[in-house]
């Protein structure tokens, strides 16, 4: 019997992949017109993601990061920006991505469906201040029982100590618990290590990796209906 779902946050409930590629989109029109978008885009990716583990790790503030990754994106260009500049630059993309935050489509539906069967729990790696922040922009945050986060806890997914820490807190075993959501490094292959059973939320179709083998797949929360019952394991996933 299912007694808890553990949801990942960024691209399950909220939409950081569409904020971001908006917030990036003026920078790249402003400052970088001259470079191909989709190039553009996937180094701003992989620099994100490098120093976002150093945020994690506590050896770079947010803001120092989000800096540092737009030196190192424009110095891959070629495209000049001094300190001033890139300072400019950060704060802006940090406005838009703000101002383009938005839930996932039957994000709220699904953890109302969840809670009336199991609890709830977030397991992300990200800051605390920052995960806080986004559930109650996207108005979910009274729909969550647990918030577990790698900069409180000092772990991040896919390592199983951080799944385990968010079992205690909801009071439930490996078994009685299933990780939703999209990443299927972090949360797929992170909860099979755990021994929790897993659902991937894979609204890009993206072709399915062969480990851990018989995981059940999601392409959108809507309509909750037809998602409980994948979660909850009552219902075969296709």
């Amino acid at each position: 019997m299912t007694r808890a779902v553990l949801f990942d946050l960024d691209d399950t409930l909220f939409d950081h992949r569409t904020s971001a590629r908006a917030a990036l989109s003026e920078v790249h029109r402003r400052h970088a017109a001259g470079v191909d978008f989709t190039r553009f885009e996937a180094l701003h990716t992989g620099h994100l993601e490098e120093l976002h583990a150093e945020v994690l790790a506590g050896r770079l503030s947010i803001d120092d990061a989000r800096r540092e990754r737009f030196r190192r994106l424009f110095a891959a260009v070629g495209v000049d920006a001094d300190a001033a500049a890139v300072d400019r630059i950060a704060a802006a993309y940090r406005a838009g991505y703000v101002a383009a935050r938005r839930v996932v489509e039957g994000a709220a539906a699904l953890l109302e469906a969840v809670r009336a069967h199991a609890r709830v729990a977030i397991v992300s790696n990200n800051l605390l201040a920052e995960q806080r922040d986004k559930l109650h922009f996207c108005g979910i945050a009274s729909l969550v029982d647990e918030l577990v986060v790698s900069e409180e806890v000092g772990v991040s997914k896919p390592d199983p100590a951080i799944f385990e820490v968010a079992l205690a807190r909801l009071g439930v075993g490996a078994g009685e618990a299933v990780m939703f959501g999209d990443s299927w490094t972090a949360d797929i292959a992170g909860a099979a290590r755990a021994g929790i059973r897993a659902v991937w939320f894979n609204p890009r179709r993206a072709p399915r990796p062969a480990e851990p083998p018989d995981v059940a797949e999601v392409f959108a929360l809507t309509p909750p209906d037809d998602v409980l019952p994948i979660l909850l394991g009552t219902a075969d996933a296709g």
